[in-house]
């Protein structure tokens, strides 16, 4: 059993992602919204203003998507899958980089 976790900087790739594990049977993903921590640093405590050089530039959609997979075989798909499209993309090195990866769960209790 493995959790899929995905931190992806781009809303087209959201949907990617989704078809993914829906083609994969896998529909039970979960999307949160999220920020750069350096951002809301900044944001909200003046003190870190200086920190804005550190920030990169243009990240106006970032998510983080969650999903846990029993089969081991369809969660190694899912990462190879989901990591293949990157290669796709028009990334900028120097911009904020789509991370996935997979964590291995011991146990799980459904309630």
């Amino acid at each position: 059993m493995r959790l899929l976790v995905a931190v992806l900087h781009r809303e087209d790739l959201l949907d990617e992602v989704l078809s993914i594990l829906v083609e994969l049977e896998e529909p039970d993903a979960v999307v949160i919204e999220s920020r750069s921590g350096l951002e809301l640093l900044e944001r909200d405590l003046p003190i870190f203003a200086g920190l804005r050089s550190l920030i990169p530039s243009g990240i106006d959609f970032s998510s983080l998507v969650v999903c846990l997979i029993e089969d081991d075989r369809r969660a190694n798909e899912a990462l190879r899958t989901i990591s293949r499209l990157e290669d796709v993309a028009t990334g900028d090195v120097a911009g904020p980089r789509n991370t996935v990866m997979l964590v291995p769960v011991s146990d799980v209790r459904h309630f």
